[in-house]
């Protein structure tokens, strides 16, 4: 267990230029990796994060080091919490309060959270697995600021997470410029696509699905009567 009280962020510009591009975008500048298993999704759909991750492992039942982090974490911020059980929940309304408060980014776990009607009606991003009534203890400490594992993903603290309603990708913090760049040459290419769509085109032809059948040598009949 060590709680490490700061590190190493992306600038500001990185980050702004992360946020203008959605989580399916910067997962496919980031080669299709680095994406959160899909049953971590938003509370309030109408709300997407985009910071720092300042990273928190808890015990199974207590989110002690939670709150600990969440007064370590600076304005931007956004909490990602390894857990080892769903039973208790790890974030509710006055975590939400209290972060919303200290201008936290927001708040993505593989655990579960509570009070949902105000997380609903929040501005405040929560991405979980699940939702519980049931409350955490404060007794047992954890480790802030290591790295961890959320929803299949390492992340480490300093590493950039991008989240919406389609889910949660992490970008290495060592790669988060050329990702931001790389994201929005595959949000200039997608309108492009849209554009020669909408002009008469399909996208079968446009993503090559035709040619590549051809070089496969399938079979192409015009009923079934031909197979």
């Amino acid at each position: 267990m060590v709680v490490v009280r700061d590190f190493e962020r992306p600038d500001g510009e990185t980050i702004d230029a992360l946020d203008d591009s959605d989580s399916a975008s910067v997962h496919e500048a980031l080669g299709e990796r680095t994406a959160m298993d899909p049953e971590i999704g938003p509370i309030n759909e109408e709300v997407r994060v985009c910071g720092p991750a300042c990273t928190v492992r808890v015990p199974p039942g207590d989110n002690a080091m939670v709150h600990l982090a969440s007064d370590l974490a600076e304005p931007g911020d956004v909490l990602v919490v390894a857990t080892e059980s769903r039973r208790a929940a790890v974030w509710g309304e006055l975590l939400t309060r209290n972060a919303k408060r200290r201008g936290l980014g927001g708040v993505v776990t593989d655990g579960n959270v509570r009070d949902t009607d105000h997380l609903a009606e929040s501005e405040f991003p929560v991405f979980s697995a699940a939702v519980s009534q049931a409350g955490a203890v404060k007794e047992t400490p954890g480790s802030v600021n290591v790295p961890v594992s959320v929803g299949g993903v390492a992340v480490r603290p300093g590493d950039v997470v991008v989240g919406d309603r389609d889910g949660v990708t992490v970008v290495p913090r060592e790669t988060a410029d050329a990702t931001a760049a790389a994201a929005a040459d595959v949000a200039d290419h997608e309108a492009d696509l849209r554009e020669r769509i909408d002009g008469g085109e399909t996208l079968a032809d446009l993503l090559g699905v035709h040619d590549m059948i051809d070089d496969a040598d399938v079979r192409v009949v015009d009923s079934p009567d031909d197979v």
